[in-house]
């Protein structure tokens, strides 16, 4: 899906995380992603944005974020790895978008 199709609310999450991993998510940054972007996303918006950059169905993703979130396998320096991915992208910008 290409950044005119996603939904104009959408659209800087998109182009933001597309920066940060312009060749697709790893496997590794997957759940850790997930997990960060969950205190600033509804489920069905991160599903969305996420499903259109890995192709991956929403009911998986929106199924993945919950493991995310409440399986505790990801410790804090993992998360704060992609947090750092993400800053030059403007994340700290975008956790202030409403």
């Amino acid at each position: 899906m290409s950044d005119t199709l996603m939904p104009k609310h959408l659209e800087s999450t998109y182009k933001m995380l597309k920066s940060a991993f312009p060749n697709g998510i790893e496997n590794e940054d997957y759940h850790p992603l997930l997990f960060l972007l969950y205190e600033y996303m509804s489920d069905r918006n991160m599903a969305e944005v996420i499903s259109s950059i890995t192709g991956k169905d929403t009911p998986i993703i929106l199924n993945d974020i919950q493991k995310s979130v409440s399986v505790n396998m990801l410790n804090d320096e993992v998360v704060q790895k992609i947090r750092r991915k993400l800053l030059p992208y403007g994340f700290e910008e975008w956790t202030e978008e409403e």
